[in-house]
């Protein structure tokens, strides 16, 4: 913010009287991060004196400041303390955008069923935007250990039969927080949940039907890191999969719910 100085001629005298305040701005930053502010957890070489200039003595931004990130797999808070270290200039956590952050919006899923899957912290990330009743892919894994097939250290040593939660577990929407480690478990997880429509309890649909809503966050095909090409984002690759597999195309009608925050081109 300027100082905007005032100057008054007295009517009854020559006598100028001079006072200031300050003056708001008129306009806003909204910054990108990650190959523009920052490359990985490096800064661009001359991020961090850029913004030096924007912050005043105090240390406080001279003019309203948002960052964007891709990033989904973490507390936007986490994000915020990550690049306030990076640039050296303390930024707030509502000064941040998250990828999942429109996900707030989605109101009308935040008290059903919902099973999230990413990396890091989903169950306290999907809590933070609002969602109330939430499964991870790892707790319905635990519950049902036959669907999970691939890898054959993680198939159960002894005949199990179907583990079952105290309630009748009823999904009512998948949200998709970035891409998973293990893509074998989550997209093969992710289809039963599709195709039995939230109930893992019966038997794959095979009538061609929509399937519950599927919540995806992040669609950025490259991105830049530390390295010197682009890096591909898993996560689209992973949707990509989604895609061709359509849960058995000829039984499903694909209903995607895509949430974008900035610029997308297919």
């Amino acid at each position: 913010m300027g100082s905007v100085h005032v100057f008054i001629l007295n009517e009854r005298s020559s006598n100028c009287v001079s006072f200031s305040f300050q003056a708001q701005p008129s306009f806003g930053l909204l910054f990108d991060i990650d190959g523009v502010l920052v490359r990985g957890r490096l800064p661009i070489p001359a991020a961090k004196k850029a913004f030096s200039k924007l912050v005043n003595s105090q240390g406080q931004f001279v003019v309203p400041v948002v960052f964007v990130t891709n990033a989904g797999n973490c507390l936007r808070q986490t994000k915020a303390a990550q690049l306030s270290h990076i640039l050296g200039v303390q930024i707030a956590p509502d000064q941040v955008i998250m990828s999942h952050s429109p996900l707030r919006m989605f109101k009308k899923y935040h008290n059903k069923c919902v099973l999230v899957s990413g990396q890091g912290p989903v169950l306290e990330i999907a809590k933070n935007l609002g969602f109330n009743n939430v499964i991870s892919i790892d707790m319905l894994r635990e519950s049902f250990p036959l669907l999970d097939m691939v890898d054959h250290n993680r198939r159960p040593k002894l005949p199990v039969r179907f583990l079952k939660f105290c309630f009748v577990l009823i999904i009512d929407s998948v949200v998709l927080f970035g891409e998973p480690i293990r893509w074998e478990t989550n997209l093969q997880l992710i289809i039963d949940v599709l195709l039995t429509g939230g109930n893992l309890s019966s038997v794959h649909q095979t009538q061609k039907t929509p399937h519950l809503p599927l919540l995806a966050c992040n669609m950025d095909l490259m991105w830049m890191a530390e390295a010197h090409s682009p890096r591909y984002d898993g996560f689209v690759l992973f949707l990509e999969r989604d895609h061709v597999l359509d849960c058995y195309r000829s039984f499903m009608t694909l209903y995607l719910l895509q949430c974008y925050y900035k610029a997308h081109s297919p």
